[in-house]
C-alpha cells in the first residue's frame, strides 16, 4: 500500500492523537512525536517497496514457468511477498 506525504502526515497525527488521548505515551513536544511517527511509517513503507522489488525480480526470472502452469501472477506475487516478509521480519 502506497501513501503520499499528506496521507502519512494525517495517519501519524491520528496515531499520536490516539496515544496521547489514551495516556499511552507522555510527551512535551507533540509535533516532534508526530514527525517521529511519520518517519517510522515512511521507513516501513520503504521496506515494503524494496520487498515488492525483490518479489518482482524473483518472478521475472520465473515468468515462463508461471505462464506454463497457468498460475495467477498476482496470487504468486502475494505468496512470494508473504514468504519473503516472514523471512525478513517485515510486517505487511
Amino acid at each position: 500500500m502506497r501513501l503520499n506525504k499528506l496521507q502519512i502526515e494525517h495517519l501519524a497525527f491520528g496515531i499520536a492523537k490516539g496515544l496521547l488521548r489514551d495516556n499511552a505515551i507522555i510527551t512535551e513536544d507533540r509535533d516532534k512525536l508526530v514527525k517521529e511517527i511519520e518517519e517510522v511509517i515512511s521507513r516501513e513503507l520503504e521496506k515494503e517497496d524494496k520487498l515488492d522489488e525483490q518479489v518482482k525480480e524473483i518472478l521475472k526470472n520465473k515468468l515462463e514457468e508461471i505462464r506454463s502452469t497457468n498460475v495467477d501472477y498476482y496470487e504468486m506475487f502475494k505468496m512470494v511477498k508473504t514468504k519473503l516478509a516472514e523471512k525478513e521480519n517485515i510486517v505487511i
